[in-house]
């Protein structure tokens, strides 16, 4: 999940972010911020069930985590503003 959302930011949300301006550049950054709270969940997610099994993720998590609460908190802001979605293609390879 996070590669995919990973892949959503760069490849998508900041292509058309950098070809948006007013409204319009202001609802996909909003829409990149459900994304990026998306991929940080993912990541603590992994780490936490990384540190039940052992692997010591304390450090990178409570980074993560500190993202995570940011991209909250600026999702928080901005609630009530538009917000667009983009459609990616998302693969995986396991």
């Amino acid at each position: 999940m996070n590669d995919i959302a990973n892949d959503a930011e760069t490849d998508t949300f900041n292509v058309e972010i950098g070809k948006a301006t007013g409204d319009a550049k202001t609802a996909l950054t909003n829409g990149k911020i459900k994304n990026k709270v998306l991929k940080l969940t993912a990541t603590s997610l992994e780490l936490q069930i990384k540190a039940s099994q052992g692997e010591d993720t304390a450090a990178k998590l409570a980074a993560e985590t500190k993202k995570l609460n940011n991209n909250i908190a600026l999702d928080k802001a901005a609630a009530g503003q538009p917000s667009t979605k983009l459609a990616f293609d998302a693969t995986t390879t396991a």
